[in-house]
Order: structure tokens, then sequence, then C-alpha cells
């Protein structure tokens, strides 16, 4: 699914302005730096992150299916009075639903995360107000793949640890990749579609090619793909959710299908949500959740393996889309 997407791909960060901290420096031939932070929130939310905006903590989400770093005015924090109109002034962002809303790029004297300072960073602010809260910080908005694929990013959610590597272009080291995912694991190409990273998987034997979004509570597909692709069935829970989203929504029933692979590894009777009004299919938090993913978007990588971590608390459902989820019986 589209969100949130904008031309102001250049309003976000200028990153050889970061200031990386002298403790992270790292020995590694493929790798010039890593920093390490812990996630916050619980099993059921999107990996968030804690930061500081101008020195004000905050947490912002994560997730690749979004491109800038967007953020939202909440009651501590109040973006307003930074709107740059010297830089981008006004732009206009397609919704969830592709619909124009208008937005605001702002200049920030500080951006700074796990130890290192973003100066001089410009953001893209949101209409609304932002009324979710992690640990006593204000959620204010999400970090997106313009500033996700300059790294290769490591998420261990289970752990809640996400860990942020510069890299080398083309320079793959298997002793390093082994040494970072703990275990055997899987490795996959991904592909970047209008700047979101997508990888191939195959349902029942059906190639498609999924979107990478842990904001997503589930991964899906479009029920159009069952026709398309001959996707057969295993089986279809009668209920189904139905998920509203500025105040428009659409249904999508919880199914089971008889297998789904990525890479050289293959579940079983997978679950997997079948939606409409869709058309792009998602690799959504359950996968997050329950693997230890790197992701190498500069060397167009995905690397992972089921996580052997102890399971976080239960969440509170957050993420970036202002959603909520109903269920109502199928007759």
């Amino acid at each position: 699914m589209a969100k949130w997407k904008t031309g102001v791909s250049g309003a976000v960060l200028g990153l050889v302005c970061l200031c990386w901290p002298p403790e992270a420096e790292a020995r590694q031939s493929c790798i010039v730096a890593s920093i390490s932070e812990n996630l916050l929130g619980g099993q059921s939310d999107t990996p968030l992150m804690p930061v500081k905006i101008n020195n004000q903590p905050a947490a912002l989400f994560l997730s690749y299916d979004y491109e800038s770093i967007y953020v939202k005015n909440s009651a501590s924090v109040n973006f307003d009075k930074l709107i740059d109109e010297s830089a981008w002034g006004t732009e206009y962002v397609l919704n969830i639903f592709g619909k124009r809303e208008k937005a605001h790029v702002i200049r920030v004297n500080t951006f700074s995360f796990g130890g290192f300072d973003v100066p001089d960073a410009k953001l893209v602010l949101l209409k609304g107000e932002s009324r979710q809260s992690v640990q006593g910080l204000p959620v204010i908005g999400i970090i997106g793949n313009v500033f996700l694929n300059n790294f290769s990013v490591l998420f261990d959610v289970k752990n809640k640890k996400i860990t942020f590597f510069e890299v080398k272009d083309g320079c793959e080291n298997k002793e390093e990749i082994t040494e970072i995912m703990g275990g055997d694991f899987h490795v996959v190409n991904i592909h970047n579609n209008a700047n979101r990273l997508e990888v191939a998987v195959k349902i029942s034997g059906r190639k498609v090619h999924f979107f990478i979004n842990p904001d997503l509570d589930m991964t899906e597909m479009p029920v159009g793909w069952l026709a398309g692709y001959h996707i057969p069935l295993v089986k279809k829970d009668e209920k189904t959710a139905v998920r509203f989203n500025l105040n428009e929504g659409y249904i999508s029933n919880i199914a089971t299908v008889e297998s789904l692979t990525i890479g050289d590894d293959t579940e079983k009777n997978r679950t997997i949500k079948v939606a409409d009004k869709i058309y792009d299919g998602s690799l959504g938090l359950d996968f997050f959740a329950d693997h230890i993913v790197l992701i190498d978007a500069i060397n167009s990588k995905m690397y992972f393996r089921k996580s052997d971590g102890t399971s976080t608390g239960a969440g509170h459902n957050l993420h970036f889309e202002a959603s909520r989820n109903a269920s109502i019986d199928v007759k």
C-alpha cells in the first residue's frame, strides 16, 4: 500500500553531516561504524525508537513503507513554529487511500538518536495531532526509507534492539554477516521499487512480491491475487476484520495458505490477511516479531533467521497509521 508519498525526498537529512561518537568506530572491513539502540513498546507495536528533536525526548516508528521522516504535533511538541518556507514550503503527500494531504517542511536544529546527532535536519510535518505515547514519551511520527536506506539495519524485535551499520557500498563479508546474525540465516535479494523495498515471495508456489512494512500489524495480500495468481487457501476464517483509516476502511479476512517461501525458507500453513481495496502485498510486523532481520538496502540484501529471543510484552497495538480494527461475522 502506498503511504505518505511525497516529492520532498531531499527534505530529510544530509547524512554526510552525521556526527558519530568516537566509540562507534568499527574494526570490520565492510562496516565503517555501528551503533545500537533499545526499541520501545511491545510485541504488537511497530518498532519504536527513542529520539531527541531539538533536545526534546520523543519516539518515532520505523518502517520502510514510508519515504521521509514524518512528524505530527503532540501535546508536548509543537512544530508549527519550525515550518521552513524558504526550503520547500508547502508540499502535498498521498495518504493510504491515495488522497492528497497538505504538509509542511520543517527545519530542526538537531535530530539525535543512539548517541549521534544530525544537525539542521529537515522533516515533513503532517496535519493533525498525535495522541500516542510509549513509556512516557510522545510518539510523534515515523522514520522512513530516505533515512533507513543509508544504513544496514538489524531488527531484533524480541530482544528490543535495533542496530544501524554504516557499510561500504558493494562490500560483503560473510564472516561479519554470520557474526551479526548470530546463527544460521537465510539471505534474499531486495529491490527498490519507486523508493519502496520489495522482496520476492512464493505463496503456495506462486511468485509474487511483497513490500517491507513493519508498521503493518500483519502480513497481507490483495484479494485479487487469489484469482490472478491462482492461489489456493487452506482455510479462510469466518471472522472478517474491518480496518478503518482516515474515516475510510477495508475488509480483510485472516486466511491460511499452504506455504509462504522467502528465499530458501518455507513456512507451511502460513497465516496471512487477504484484503480488499489494496493492490500490493506487504511483509508485516508478524515477520519482524518472529525473526532477527538485517536489511542492507545499500547492497540490496535481506538476511533473516528465526529469533530465539525472549518475547516482549503484548504492547498496545501502536502503529503510525491512525487506525482502528473491528470484527464482524460473515454470514
